[in-house]
């Protein structure tokens, strides 16, 4: 096959990699056969300069035909970037994350520090030692934490310590990528970082796989407005889905709807 170049999320070409394609349907739970279908499709109407989010779009739409939980899993970066466009939902997402693995957390806390107050994301607290992370939302994929961010997150940790308030680690945490210099930084202070694909074990993906946390934004049964007006309501997570049928009812939705949802729900939260 003739090397096509494609169009990443920040403008840069790279050419076509059938194995990454096929690495992330794997991570995605895809069988070899699915993942074989998912290729020959893509491939077929694959050209040059096609974009990234073209390519998903059409593996996404194969999956979804023939398996709604995968398609939702293999969609599951897109799922948190549709959390936005306040980052109040992946706060939360990110807290329910941690509490699964363990802590004890508490969400938008105002403390004081050595010269001003600081509203901190999340305060994580097991056996003993406490962390404090600062999340950051994006809405666009191509959109980086830079040595800025990590800079000002540390120095917000550093007053609050020196007002003699125990945050043992640091941490960062975005859906989407960090700059190599917040990176180089972060390492330097020991500031623990993690975006969906840093670092490479433990990262925001890996997280996900680990604690089982599903956003509602991955179902592939409801639509955007529907999945916006549960968001409203608070309800973030797959499995507050599935444990209140009602909030289903409240959005007026019929009975064999409603089936499918909690079909997928239950089926994307047990995978």
């Amino acid at each position: 096959m003739k090397q096509i170049l494609i169009t990443k999320q920040d403008g840069t070409k790279e050419p076509f990699n059938v194995e990454k394609l096929r690495h992330s349907l794997t991570r995605s739970g895809a069988s070899e056969q699915e993942i074989d279908g998912v290729v020959d499709y893509v491939k077929k109407d694959l050209k040059e300069g096609m974009s990234t989010s073209e390519i998903y779009k059409h593996a996404f739409s194969y999956l979804e035909h023939e398996k709604k939980p995968i398609a939702a899993r293999y969609s599951m970066k897109r799922a948190v970037l549709a959390l936005g466009p306040s980052g109040y939902p992946f706060e939360n997402f990110i807290a329910e994350i941690f509490r699964t693995k363990g802590y004890k957390v508490e969400v938008g806390s105002v403390v004081k520090g050595a010269c001003v107050e600081h509203e901190v994301d999340i305060i994580g607290e097991m056996n003993g030692q406490k962390i404090g992370a600062e999340v950051k939302f994006h809405n666009k994929l191509g959109i980086r934490s830079d040595l800025k961010v990590a800079l000002y997150v540390h120095a917000r940790f550093e007053d609050i310590r020196s007002g003699k308030i125990q945050i043992d680690e640091d941490w960062l945490i975005t859906n989407t990528r960090f700059s190599s210099n917040a990176i180089k930084y972060s390492n330097c202070i020991n500031m623990k970082m993690i975006s969906w694909t840093y670092p490479k074990q433990g990262n925001l993906h890996d997280l996900i796989e680990e604690t089982g946390i599903q956003p509602i934004t991955a179902l592939t049964s409801l639509s955007g407005a529907e999945k916006k007006k549960l968001m409203e309501q608070k309800v973030i997570l797959c499995k507050n889905i599935e444990s209140n049928e009602e909030i289903l009812h409240s959005l007026g939705l019929g009975a064999q709807k409603i089936e499918n949802v909690m079909a997928e729900s239950q089926a994307l939260c047990r995978i």
